[in-house]
């Protein structure tokens, strides 16, 4: 019985600890839906990549993907920045210069039946540090600062991929 109870409250202890410690998640600061699938999104992400002065990546680890009709594009092979799953991008206006990072909604499976696809930024940072994520609320009374990140990434990135893709996304939290 004595040992019945010490699991008990071993149990009940670690049930009340997990209420009060995250999962590790990043969470999304916003998202961005399409109606094409991941390939020809992930295609027009790179042509934007590519065309645009204020953006660019470092480079760390590289392997090439196809674009445009056996045009090839450099991709980076890191955890946040692998091209595939998760890419990381800074745009600079002016003297302003802020780092993000997205994910591609889903995994191989869903990008290989879905016609339909979404980008999210995971990470938002200002050359200072200042930002973070959804997930380790980061925003939670900085809501001016998301608004910033957001408003250039749509300026800048979004509203470019739209107009490759000839579609209008639709906004996910």
């Amino acid at each position: 019985m004595k040992n019945i109870k010490g699991l008990l409250v071993f149990i009940l202890t670690i049930s009340l600890i997990g209420c009060f410690i995250g999962g590790g998640t990043h969470g999304s600061i916003k998202g961005y839906h399409y109606a094409t699938t991941k390939d020809q999104l992930e295609k027009a992400v790179m042509t934007v990549i590519k065309n645009n002065k204020n953006i660019y990546r470092d480079t760390i680890k590289n392997y090439t993907i196809d674009i445009t009709n056996g045009k090839h594009d450099t991709i980076i092979d890191d955890y946040y920045n692998d091209g595939k799953n998760y890419v990381t991008i800074k745009i600079k206006i002016a003297d302003k210069e802020n780092e993000y990072t997205f994910r591609y909604y889903g995994d191989e499976e869903y990008w290989k039946v879905s016609t339909s696809s979404e980008i999210f930024i995971c990470y938002a940072y200002d050359k200072n540090g200042n930002g973070g994520s959804e997930g380790h609320n980061s925003f939670k009374f900085k809501q001016q600062l998301k608004k910033e990140f957001t408003n250039v990434f749509e300026s800048e990135f979004v509203n470019k991929i739209d107009k490759v893709l000839n579609l209008t996304h639709s906004e996910t939290e």
